[in-house]
């Protein structure tokens, strides 16, 4: 592929990641509106959060691209993927008394991880046609990300099916 198509391809990309982030933060806050539970709610705030961190890194990549005439690309951070499920994970431990899981809170959570699973399968995809060492970077990060918010819906979900084997995993662990 030549290198004004590979670019063209990436701007394309970056749009299309866009808004995707952009329908996921809408989606979190819609969910976040309708559910029931106070962890739910939580849940899905984090979550629009965590898009709003997206489209500030995607628009920092697409800016610096655009302005540069594709000469330069940002250096981002490490994710910090782990770090942020385990915190979540402690704040699901703090909920042991008082939480009631409503079938709404479930199907919530198996729609949003239908999403995101969608999301890290495209940035995977991307990451197998990438050959720049930034671009790779970015596009492991952005799937790092999803792949963290897919395991903690996954986690919401196991701990509101089943609280009692979900704290046993926990302490196991």
């Amino acid at each position: 592929m030549e290198e004004k198509e590979r670019h063209q391809k990436l701007i394309e990309t970056l749009a299309i990641a866009l808004k995707l982030e952009t329908e996921g933060k809408a989606l979190f806050l819609q969910a976040a509106s309708e559910t029931k539970s106070k962890l739910a709610k939580q849940t899905f705030e984090f979550l629009a959060n965590e898009e709003d961190k997206h489209i500030e890194n995607i628009k920092l990549f697409y800016d610096t691209l655009v302005d540069s005439d594709m000469e330069q690309l940002p250096d981002l951070e490490d994710s910090k993927a782990d770090e942020k499920l385990e915190s979540f994970n402690l704040m699901l431990e703090s909920l042991r008394e008082g939480f009631e899981p409503s079938s709404t809170d479930v199907e919530a959570y198996k729609m949003a991880l239908k999403f995101e699973n969608g999301a890290e399968t495209f940035y995977a995809d991307q990451l197998e046609g990438a050959v720049d060492p930034k671009i790779i970077k970015f596009y492991k990060w952005l799937e790092a990300e999803e792949t963290m918010h897919s395991r903690l819906i996954n986690s919401c979900l196991k701990f509101v099916e089943n609280p009692t084997e979900w704290f046993e995993k926990r302490n196991k662990s």
